[in-house]
């Protein structure tokens, strides 16, 4: 399915979903499905499985390896890169103008009160997903043993994405069809000589950046950059070890202005770790803002490349459909899962409810572009402040 598209194009993709991802990682895979595997039909949702599979297993920021693989996937090293920048683009600048105008906007009760009328439509934009990858994925009555099995886990444990997927691969081992399957590659333009090109000078601009930049600049890139790549688990997992770095050992910023870049990065668009962006500025200003958000999300960018062209390069393999076939269950139900966890703030009262459903309908059946269905939402808001 995978079609050659314009840099331009996956630049001004990646930035509107940049704008809207309010959510998560799960947010920004639910509309890239949408975008590319749906809409658009430039891209095999194979890829998105395997995207999430292999960021699982890899330490930093999940939303950010995966954006990375994707444009990899469609663009090779250049659409990874411009991928990158563009997801990460909107937030960073609504965070550093955050941290700017802190003082201004200290009273953000407006702001959640248009959040309550957006995230019923994000939530149902995931449910979609998740539906449609369902009927699709999920069809012999151990893979929806399956999916139930890891709902109930996750409802009642602290079942982590990495282990449900590790337990789902084995599970595919032994139950799933053998059958041959193709990785899909549609980067056949795109060798070794080209990404270690590009790898190279990205690794030539950190090293570049960390010897002419003076403290407390270099301090922001090593220890932000040694997060990235020693924590596994995604964002939220991230969290503590940025509270533990920042806070108590490196005396950065107060514990109450670290609460503030968590809180504020919840309620930007893009990825939770965005929260770095606003403790760089609180750091060291503009500069700092920059080289925090290097730190923390270009290194484990690099390694997802690297993951990413390793596993197309994987030989053909009879088992590899057997291990997606119990994968994607337990994928399924964590996209279920975040749906409910990103309504859980708003609270299931009878206005989140019948707009969650009503969401779900309009995109699932009548088919509107959720980038619609959020701007009406957003502008019906208006009215309730």
């Amino acid at each position: 399915m995978n079609k050659e598209i314009s840099i331009w194009y996956l630049a001004k993709s990646f930035f509107i979903l940049g704008v809207t991802g309010f959510g998560g990682y799960t947010v920004l895979v639910a509309m890239i499905q949408k975008e590319f595997v749906e809409r658009k039909k430039i891209l095999d949702a194979q890829v998105i499985y395997d995207g999430i599979m292999i960021a699982s297993v890899l330490p930093g920021p999940l939303a950010v390896n995966i954006v990375t693989y994707i444009g990899y996937s469609l663009r090779g090293w250049i659409g990874a890169v411009v991928s990158l920048v563009c997801i990460l683009l909107p937030a960073c600048t609504l965070m550093v103008l955050t941290a700017f105008f802190v003082g201004a906007i200290s009273d953000l009760s407006k702001f959640y009160i248009v959040l309550n009328f957006l995230m019923p439509v994000v939530a149902a934009i995931i449910l979609s997903v998740a539906f449609t990858m369902f009927r699709k994925h999920v069809t012999n009555s151990w893979q929806i043993a399956l999916t139930i099995m890891t709902l109930l886990c996750l409802t009642f444990t602290s079942l982590s994405l990495m282990v449900g997927i590790l337990m789902g691969g084995m599970l595919g081992f032994l139950l799933g069809e053998k059958k041959l399957i193709k990785i899909v590659d549609s980067n056949k333009n795109d060798t070794t000589k080209h990404l270690l090109l590009g790898l190279s000078l990205s690794l030539v601009m950190v090293v570049g950046l960390f010897m002419i930049v003076s403290q407390p600049l270099q301090n922001l890139l090593g220890e932000f950059s040694k997060v990235s790549l020693t924590l596994f688990g995604g964002g939220y997992v991230m969290i503590k070890a940025l509270h533990d770095l920042v806070v108590m050992d490196l005396n950065w910023i107060s514990s109450n202005e670290f609460n503030q870049a968590i809180a504020f990065g919840q309620l930007t668009p893009g990825p939770i770790l965005v929260s770095a962006t606003y403790i760089g500025f609180k750091v060291a200003g503009l500069w700092g803002a920059l080289i925090a958000t290097i730190g923390i999300f270009l290194p484990a960018s690099l390694l997802m490349l690297l993951a990413a062209h390793g596993f197309k390069k994987l030989p053909d393999n009879i088992w590899v459909n057997a291990v997606l076939m119990g994968i994607r269950p337990v994928i399924v139900s964590f996209i279920v899962f975040s749906a409910l966890i990103i309504l859980k703030p708003v609270g299931f009262n009878d206005q989140t409810v019948v707009l969650t459903i009503l969401s779900f309908v309009l995109i699932e059946y009548v088919k509107i572009n959720f980038l619609w269905l959020m701007l009406i939402s957003g502008l019906i808001s208006l009215f309730f402040l």
